[in-house]
C-alpha cells in the first residue's frame, strides 16, 4: 500500500489513536514502520494521549516526513496561537511513564468490558456483538433498524449512547447497530443495561433531557 501510494501520489493518514490499545493481542507495529525506504513519504500518521491515558487530555501527534512537518507547522501558527502549555507539560510526563500506565489502563479496560458484556447479556440477550480484542467501544448489533430511536428514548431514561447512523457516511447506513463505550467505571453498566432494556420496551422514561421537547398532541 505504501509503494502504490508512492507511485501515484496518494496521501495515506493513518489513524494510530487506538493501537495503543491492545486488549487480548499485541499492539500493532506503526503502519510507517512497514514502508520500505522512500515509500513513506506519502504517510502521515496520527496519534494521541487521549484514548491510552484519559479522555480529556486532548493532545495528540503527526509522524511524517519533515516537509511534511515543517508545512503543517507553518499552517498551524496561522489557525491558532498555541495548544495548552500545561496540558503539553502533562502529555511529556505521562509519555515518560507509558510503560507503568498502559498496563494499569489495559487491564482497567478489560475488567470494564466483561463488565459491560456480561450486563448485557443479562439485559438484552437478543443483541449481537463480537469481543474486540482491542480498542474502547462495543459494536451492537440491534437486529433491526431501531438504533436512532432507541437513542432518543434512552435520553428519557438517563442512558446517552450513539447510534450507528452517526458513524455512517450515508444516512440510514448502520441503522441496526450501536456503539457502547467501555470507559467508564464497572458499576456504571448493570444499571445503564438495564435502563437500555426498558427503553427498548417502550417503558416511560423519568428523565427530561431539554434538547428534547414534550410535544403535546
Amino acid at each position: 500500500m505504501a509503494r502504490a501510494a508512492r507511485a501515484t501520489g496518494t496521501w495515506l493518514v493513518v489513524d494510530e489513536t487506538l493501537t495503543d490499545i491492545a486488549l487480548d493481542v499485541p499492539a500493532p507495529r506503526p503502519f510507517a514502520a512497514a514502508a520500505a525506504g522512500g515509500d513513506s513519504e506519502q504517510i502521515v500518521s496520527v496519534g494521541s494521549l487521549s484514548k491510552s491515558c484519559w479522555g480529556g487530555l486532548r493532545v495528540g501527534w503527526v509522524r511524517a516526513a519533515s516537509r511534511v512537518v515543517t508545512e503543517l507547522a507553518r499552517v498551524r501558527i496561522t489557525a491558532d496561537l498555541s495548544g495548552s502549555v500545561l496540558d503539553q507539560l502533562v502529555a511529556v510526563a505521562l509519555m515518560d511513564r507509558l510503560d507503568v500506565i498502559l498496563p494499569k489502563r489495559l487491564a482497567e479496560l478489560r475488567r470494564r468490558r466483561d463488565a459491560l458484556t456480561s450486563a448485557l447479556a443479562r439485559h438484552v440477550p437478543e443483541w449481537r456483538w463480537t469481543v474486540p480484542p482491542g480498542g474502547l467501544c462495543l459494536w451492537i448489533d440491534l437486529g433491526r433498524p431501531a438504533a436512532s430511536a432507541l437513542a432518543a428514548r434512552g435520553l428519557r431514561h438517563g442512558v446517552r449512547v450513539e447510534g450507528g447512523a452517526r458513524f455512517g457516511v450515508d444516512p440510514g447506513t448502520h441503522e441496526h447497530r450501536l456503539r457502547l463505550p467501555f470507559t467508564l467505571p464497572e458499576d456504571v453498566y448493570e444499571p445503564a443495561a438495564e435502563r437500555l432494556a426498558a427503553a427498548l420496551d417502550g417503558a416511560p422514561g423519568r428523565f427530561t433531557d431539554p434538547a428534547l421537547p414534550d410535544w403535546v398532541a
